[in-house]
């Protein structure tokens, strides 16, 4: 029923960059979920609405960010500097001829420590690494999301709002909060 979150940064560039398009800043979560309501019932396909929102928005039934494969590529990168970091320690350790008197000469405990070491910092480099890569290389070039989402408000757009449902959708909009059309038009309070 409510629009998936998807990659926002391109669907706020579709919208921004779109003439057909409807944005509502709602001052409260209710609002928000009104609107979304008010464009489901329309006929607006979810996949044309986008949400934005500085603060979590579950306990008013609006739906979280999807899952992302970050902390599967994190661990990932974990297990294999793990593996890497004990067939380093291994390895060194049965390149050398050493006598120790009939006691292994590759000990668990202590390859152990070397392992953990570097599992863990395998994982804070991929976080890192993905983050960057997911975060802020992605991001250039993208149109920014609008200054009121970071002051509380919560933005609803439809993207593709059809001519014959445009000043119907915008009156009813207008009842939810501030609306802003596409590219061409200027704001208007309600």
């Amino acid at each position: 029923m409510w629009p998936e979150r998807r990659d926002l940064g391109r669907d706020v560039a579709r919208f921004m960059n779109s003439e057909n398009a409807i944005l509502v800043l709602c001052s409260e979560p209710d609002c928000a979920r009104q609107s979304v309501d008010a464009l489901l019932s329309a006929g607006i396909p979810t996949s044309d609405i986008i949400m934005m929102s500085s603060e979590p928005l579950e306990h008013y039934g609006v739906p979280s960010q999807p899952r992302t494969l970050m902390p599967w590529i994190v661990a990932g990168g974990a297990v294999v500097t793990g593996i890497g970091g004990f067939l380093l320690a291994s390895l060194t350790q049965q390149s050398y001829a050493i006598h120790t008197g009939g006691m292994p000469v590759v000990t668990l405990w202590a390859d152990g420590i070397i392992t953990y070491e570097l599992t863990m910092l395998g994982a804070i480099l991929t976080t890192g690494v993905v983050f960057l890569i997911a975060g802020v290389l992605r991001g250039r070039g993208q149109v920014p999301y609008p200054p009121e989402v970071s002051e509380g408000k919560v933005l609803v757009g439809a993207v593709s709002v059809p001519a014959s449902l445009r000043n119907q959708m915008i009156e009813t909009l207008k009842r939810f909060g501030e609306i802003k059309q596409g590219r061409t038009a200027p704001d208007s309070r309600t």
